[in-house]
């Protein structure tokens, strides 16, 4: 999938995107080593199988079984591992986010206190206004705090699946075709499982011969395939109901990035209007920092737009 890649400019677009590098990390999860391994040793198996030349037919469509249902986990347990990496990026780049707009609504804050003082020594507030300002002050304190523990929570998250990592602004994949979820339920473990359960089950009921076993054995291996039939069916289902409601988030999810994108474009030139404005003399500089918190506001929605996206994606897609 990470070919499909294409440039979704973000806020800083000169910054590196090392999303797809952390992604390479998703190979070295315990969980994926360990479904890798099944998977080489089942090849194994199948390999020896195949050079025995006393196998039946059900010994070598047994070991091809194995094989596939091993080689299905491991896709599973890459994606969710690449999932799982997303997530975590994602939530240690806004966590990032969190720090600044905090740190920035302190430092308004704190200039907001600065010009109560002034306005109550001149006569222009009370000291209720001043009390109100100072709380405030104490507020954002509290948020900074709390944002720099979520922040070293989300770093510890991220580095306890890709080791030490500085997470970078990143680049959305594409909305992938409406095909995607007829792929994911033909990779599904779990309907392969059920699938070769009634392969199984139809090959030993060919093998079967009235003439050599019971009818009432033959009955039942029948009732055995016809009630796997209905579980397959059941559950094939309702997987395709699940995944195509998650593929159909995506693309609002997607659009809402766009919006938030124009918002952040928008924010940013209220700035520089405010700016200029500012050094023309016609706003104060508290007013000038009230802007700049407004456009760190517009850039954390931003990036949890995308990052709504961005996870729904790689959720879809570890649902295999």
């Amino acid at each position: 999938m990470r070919t499909l890649w294409i440039l979704i400019l973000f806020w800083l677009p000169a910054l590196a995107q090392p999303l797809p590098e952390a992604l390479k990390k998703a190979q070295e999860i315990p969980a994926v080593l360990n479904a890798r391994l099944e998977a080489e040793a089942k090849a194994k198996d199948l390999a020896r199988t195949l050079e025995d030349p006393l196998r039946t037919p059900l010994s070598e469509l047994q070991a091809r079984q194995a094989l596939a249902l091993a080689e299905a986990r491991l896709k599973r347990a890459l994606a969710q591992a690449e999932s799982d990496i997303a997530a975590a990026y994602a939530q240690a780049l806004e966590a990032g986010l969190q720090v600044r707009l905090a740190e920035k609504a302190l430092a308004v804050a704190e200039l907001a206190l600065k010009a109560a003082e002034v306005r109550v020594k001149g006569g222009g507030a009370t000291s209720l206004d001043l009390l109100e300002a100072q709380n405030r002050v104490l507020e954002a304190r509290k948020n900074l705090e709390a944002a720099k523990r979520g922040e070293n929570a989300a770093r510890a998250s991220l580095e306890n699946l890709v080791g030490p990592w500085k997470p970078e602004p990143v680049a959305l994949p594409p909305l992938p075709e409406e095909g995607l979820v007829e792929q994911l339920l033909e990779e599904h473990a779990d309907l392969l499982q059920l699938r070769q359960s009634l392969e199984l089950l139809r090959f030993q009921r060919g093998l079967l011969d009235e003439s050599f076993a019971a009818r009432k054995d033959i009955e039942a291996l029948e009732d055995q395939i016809k009630t796997l039939e209905v579980s397959l069916g059941n559950l094939e289902r309702s997987l395709r109901v699940g995944l195509k409601a998650r593929y159909d988030q995506l693309a609002p999810l997607l659009e809402g990035a766009k919006a938030a994108e124009e918002a952040y474009r928008a924010a940013k030139e209220r700035y520089a209007a405010e700016e200029r404005r500012f050094k023309a003399g016609l706003v104060s500089q508290l007013g000038l920092r009230q802007q700049e918190l407004a456009l760190f506001q517009a850039e954390l929605a931003l990036a949890q737009a995308r990052h709504a996206y961005l996870k729904a994606y790689y959720g879809l897609l570890a649902s295999r």
